[in-house]
């Protein structure tokens, strides 16, 4: 261990060294999001994180006997943090190692019907999947939102004629790649999250909590403005915890939307199909909160195809989002345009840039403008809607206003690509580290048992204390004298919590803590009192 050589007075500064230090220096070269599948069948471009594009052209073996691998728009994947090769990736029905083999037990992520009518293997949705470190070395949680049996069959056999068609699972794998000599197993295979709620088949993304190690995924519901958020750890996932507001009320056309994170995850925004609405809200990196939110009108311009316009149908079919590095820019992008919002301008006149107009290519090879996302390079990549070319456009300078961001009209190429290129996979910010202007657990130090972990501060204390903590059932919290006598409880509520407990006047000296649920003591400790 990078700590052992340190002789320190007590165990409670050994863990703040390693956290602070060890964790700290594995997230500097955390490479899990350096390499991006990018093609149909199947290509990959791998970053090297400084200013220069990519390098690309490679590509898995394409002798091995698997399925074909499709990834369009629903597919992720991630990497090895340190080498940043490709360790797993997915298009939402089957899991492929490094190699592009099937691993074992990694077919059929969907309910029957899905699967055995998806035909190539993947969602043809955005953000279908995402792959989320476990916190344990070489385990990953594999997350996919999907339709159970019953609602494919009245949506695709009987249809209601709204054209809504909305998903009503979510569900999650565990993925030990030490298994089968490192070519990895599904352990844990379609356990559920979420059933029977209209979901969005659009709109999924995590961040990393404020402690650096665990996570939050946020999820859409379908049609109006409600946010499922799970608290993603090493030993479970809890929630759902939910928020609704009353705007936007997203429409129908949900196979095309994103939803992102800034840089620092403090920003959170989402787009949806023909809504036109931006969502924008501060994030709490801590309880996993939005605050703050905002709708934003989203300009609605022509498609440049004189047939297009005429016909009514001028670009309004939002499909991606993505922040600047800097987090003052928003970029959206449509079918046939793309536009930078400032985030912290007032007037709308002055706050939206139109970014590109129209084609980037010839009309007959123009294939739409699609997802975004910032990559390594700390470039702004905008995938397709289509498939059968072999280029991306980029955004090299983001961070800058108007025409000096740079749009650069098809510089990213991979003109061997079998297939054609598609979209960037759907991956979080890997890199992220904890957020060191907060206290929230488990921040420095935590007492974890079972599925509670638990941090208690001040320690000494005076007049209160506080606890941090997260909890699937309500906990209760009882001190105690030398002698064994209870000076005092609290019941605290079940959920991600942080709360002041008051402490008695009469309280001096070393006392005893207990922290129980319904099935007995989970976590104990001491705590001194001085006034």
């Amino acid at each position: 261990m990078c700590a052992e050589n340190l002789l320190l007075n007590s165990m409670k500064y050994l863990i703040i060294y390693f956290f602070v230090f060890c964790v700290t220096k594995v997230l500097a070269q955390n490479k899990m999001g350096y390499t991006w599948i990018v093609g149909y069948n199947v290509d990959f471009a791998k970053f090297n994180g400084t200013s220069s594009l990519p390098l690309t052209g490679q590509k898995f073996n394409a002798s091995h006997p698997s399925t074909p691998m499709m990834f369009t728009r629903a597919h992720s994947n991630i990497c090895d943090s340190l080498t940043g090769n490709i360790i797993l990736s997915t298009g939402g029905m089957i899991l492929y190692d490094s190699a592009g083999y099937i691993i074992e037990n990694g077919d059929s992520l969907q309910p029957t019907k899905a699967y055995t009518y998806n035909n190539p293997a993947e969602i043809p949705v955005t953000q279908g999947t995402i792959i989320l470190p476990k916190g344990t070395e070489n385990e990953y949680y594999v997350i996919i939102p999907t339709v159970s049996d019953s609602l494919y069959d009245i949506n695709i056999l009987n249809p209601t004629g709204t054209g809504k068609f909305p998903f009503d699972l979510l569900r999650y794998n565990i993925v030990d790649m030490k298994q089968n000599g490192g070519s990895g197993k599904v352990v844990q295979k379609n356990k559920i999250l979420l059933r029977n709620v209209e979901l969005s088949k659009v709109m999924m993304q995590a961040c990393k909590h404020a402690n650096g190690i665990d996570w939050w995924l946020l999820k859409h519901a379908s049609y109006n403005n409600t946010v499922y958020r799970f608290l993603v750890t090493k030993d479970s996932i809890y929630g759902p915890y939910v928020q609704s507001f009353s705007e936007p009320v997203w429409g129908w056309f949900d196979l095309y939307g994103q939803s992102t994170f800034s840089k620092d995850g403090k920003k959170y925004g989402a787009v949806m199909g023909k809504s036109n609405k931006l969502f924008l809200a501060d994030f709490d990196r801590c309880s996993g909160e939005l605050s703050n939110p905002k709708v934003i009108n989203i300009p609605i311009d022509s498609t440049t195809d004189p047939y297009w316009d005429n016909q009514n149908a001028r670009d309004s079919l939002s499909g991606g989002i993505s922040f600047s590095l800097n987090g003052d820019f928003v970029y959206i992008s449509k079918r046939w345009n793309v536009y930078q919002f400032e985030v912290g301008e007032s007037d709308s006149n002055l706050a939206w840039y139109r970014v590109v107009h129209g084609f980037d290519t010839t009309k007959i090879a123009f294939e739409g403008y699609g997802q975004l996302y910032r990559a390594p390079d700390n470039r702004i990549y905008i995938g397709k809607v289509g498939n059968s070319f072999t280029q991306f456009s980029v955004i090299d300078n983001p961070d800058n206003k108007g025409a000096a961001c740079n749009f650069c009209r098809k510089c990213f190429r991979i003109d061997t690509a079998d297939g054609g290129l598609t979209s960037p996979p759907n991956m979080p910010d890997y890199e992220l580290g904890p957020d060191t202007t907060i206290s929230c657990w488990p921040l420095i130090v935590a007492e974890v048992n079972g599925n509670v972990q638990w941090k208690i501060y001040p320690n000494p204390a005076t007049d209160n204390v506080t606890v941090s903590y997260h909890s699937a059932m309500p906990l209760h919290f009882s001190l105690y004298n030398l002698l064994g006598q209870e000076m005092m409880t609290y019941t605290l509520p079940a959920g991600v919590i942080q709360k002041e407990l008051l402490l008695s006047a009469n309280l001096q000296g070393l006392y005893f803590y207990t922290v129980s649920n319904k099935h007995g003591i989970i976590t104990q400790g001491k705590l001194s009192c001085n006034r």
